[in-house]
């Protein structure tokens, strides 16, 4: 994917609008896998809260095996890929189009964005060992989806702006 991704980058003229629309499209992106995050999470506990309640029970064989099915193991499975994988290539890509963009503050916000992957990454894996900090996973997940919109939207105010200071 990756590969497909500079390809298109590769083809893109540089000065053009299209690296900028690139851009904005990339922040609302990552906007976007923030929803998708939260809706796989919510899926994937419900499910297996009501799969629980039902009388089923969950224990850690259970969850080791690999062959075991329970509900929720998709909604699981997203958010992990996603979070694992996904969003480290789309944060990427954006800090990179950032640099062929100028827009300007777009590589600052575009490095914020990676800071804040960075710890909501670091907030997963320490939730698992001290889940009394995992909140701080849900508000950094909060703080990202803001800050990919912020993002987008001074990509879509530069886009206007830049017309009407041309025609002057």
């Amino acid at each position: 994917m990756l590969l497909v991704y500079w390809f298109f980058l590769w083809r893109l003229d540089c000065k053009g609008n299209d690296v900028k629309s690139t851009y904005r499209v990339l922040a609302y992106i990552i906007a976007i896998e923030v929803v998708i995050q939260a809706a796989a999470i919510a899926y994937a506990f419900f499910a297996l809260g009501k799969w629980i309640d039902d009388g089923a029970t969950l224990n850690k064989t259970l969850m080791d095996n690999p062959n075991a099915t329970y509900p929720g193991t998709t909604g699981l499975a997203i958010h992990g890929l996603n979070g694992e994988m996904l969003m480290p290539l789309l944060v990427l890509a954006l800090l990179v189009v950032s640099f062929f963009a100028k827009i300007p503050g777009g590589t600052k916000w575009a490095g914020y964005l990676l800071g804040l992957l960075v710890i909501q990454i670091g907030l997963a894996f320490a939730g698992h060992a001290a889940p009394a900090i995992s909140p701080l996973h849900g508000i950094n997940a909060l703080i990202l989806f803001s800050v990919a919109v912020m993002a987008g939207r001074r990509m879509s105010a530069q886009a206007k702006v830049a017309p009407a200071t041309q025609a002057s």
